[in-house]
This record gives structure tokens, sequence and C-alpha cells, in this order.
């Protein structure tokens, strides 16, 4: 009896499986506004919920509920909200943390110009968010990257800032050495120039909200976390990548400055 009481469990999950991907693949068809990344988050997180479910037959039905409701509310953060945010996960736990962040959402909006007001606002909400995953109630892997990002897509911002917030300043090479990388994979890395501008705003300033070069910065970075630390490994592997959108940015403040001296 137990032998085909677990047959039977078996193959009832293998059916709640089988409806899952198909009701992610539809709703996936659906948002054309929402990308298949942050579906497939959405299902996933709400299929936990249900992990313990006596009657696993309406978990799908119960998912599709959550999801639905979740995708309903997928919203742009205003500076407002993402200022609100970090200042109450940060100042008060994490004063330092909290007077970098401020620097790096003041560089951005120095620098915010560059861009048209959707990416202006989407910079700029991601520089005040980008350190958030550092706050204690917001932690989980201790990969801060992710965890801000997890929290942000929870909270309905789009996805696209919480992609920024997963990706900044090099994340991948550090999901490789701490084993995340699956998990990071499903935050897209846009690649251009509102990622580079956001890359540069956070190395560019320094731990007490002060602008430093980028080499200054990494030299800090080196000594404050010392070698073993995956984040300075890491620059084994994104210091370059890291260097690059520094100097992308760069060159486009000066295209930008020689266009308006004209």
């Amino acid at each position: 009896m137990l032998v085909k009481a677990t047959i039977e469990g078996s193959t009832l999950d293998s059916q709640v499986d089988a409806r899952l991907r198909r009701l992610e693949e539809r709703l996936v068809a659906e948002q054309d506004r929402v990308l298949p990344g942050v579906v497939h988050e959405c299902v996933e997180r709400a299929r936990s919920r249900f992990a313990s479910a006596r009657v696993r037959t309406f978990v799908p039905i119960l998912v599709e509920r959550v999801v639905r409701s979740q995708l309903g509310t997928v919203t742009a953060p205003t500076e407002a909200w993402a200022w609100r945010t970090a200042k109450r996960l940060l100042s008060g736990e994490l004063p330092r943390r909290w007077a970098h962040t401020q620097g790096v959402a003041g560089r951005a909006r120095q620098i915010a110009w560059m861009f048209g007001p959707g990416d202006r606002d989407v910079l700029v909400a991601a520089a005040w968010l980008h350190d958030i995953g550092y706050a204690e109630t917001v932690a989980g892997t201790g990969f801060h990257q992710l965890d801000g990002a997890r929290y942000l897509v929870a909270q309905g911002v789009s996805w696209r800032v919480c992609a920024l917030v997963a990706r900044h300043s090099g994340a991948a090479a550090v999901a490789e050495l701490v084993g995340l990388s699956g998990e990071l994979a499903v935050f897209e890395d846009e690649c251009g120039p509102v990622r580079d501008a956001l890359w540069y705003c956070d190395m560019t300033t320094g731990p007490d909200g002060r602008p430093v070069s980028f080499a200054d910065r990494l030299a800090e970075l080196r000594a404050r976390r010392g070698p073993d630390h995956p984040a300075v490994r890491a620059l084994a592997t994104n210091e370059a990548d890291r260097a690059a959108a520094v100097h992308r940015t760069e060159e486009l403040l000066c295209a930008g400055q020689r266009r308006a001296w004209r």
C-alpha cells in the first residue's frame, strides 16, 4: 500500500509540474510588457507558498490566482518610492551603506540628462535601490545583488529595475564563485548605456558617498574586503567589464558635453 501511495503521489506531482509549466507558457504569451523571467520568478515564488497544500490538485489554480494578481501590479518605481525604500532598509541598520547609496543616487541624477525620461527614471530608481540586498530583512542568500532584486520582484517593481539591481557591477562573476549563477540567470543583463551608467555611478562613489576614481574605488574594495572575499576574487574576471562600463559612460558624457558646447 505504501509503495502504491508513493507512486500515486509521484504521478500527481508530475501532473502538477506539467500544469504549472503550461500555466507559465500561457502567462508569458499573454504578457507583452513583462519579460519571461519575471513570470517564471512569480510562478516559482507562488508555488513555494503552496508546497504543503494538502490537496495538490488545486495548486496550479492557486498559483495562477497569485501570479495574475502580482503581474497586474508590476510598475516602474518612482524616485520617491525608491528613496523611501532604500532609506527605510539601510539608514538605521547600515548608515555607511546608506551614505554610499545617497552618493550613487546623486551621481545618477547628475548624469541622467544623457537619457530620455523613461531611462532617466529607471537609472535613478536603480541607483537608490542597488544595495538594499545588504539589509538584514532583505538578505537571503548573502549575495546582495540577487537578494535585492528578489525583494523588488516581490514588491511588484518593474522587471527592468529588478534586473539592473541583480546584475549591477559585475554580479555575474561573483555569482559564479558563490554558486548562484543559475539563480542570477533569471535576470537578464541588458548590456546597454543605462546599465553602464549604473555601474559607473557605483564604481565612482566611495563607501562614504563621496566621488572617487575607478582605481581608488577598487583599491578601497580590495583593502576593505580582503583577498579571499568573493567580490575581490571576482575582480580577476569582472574588473575589465567594470572598467569598460565606466569608460563607455565617460565617453558618453564627454560626447554630450561637446554637443552642448556647439
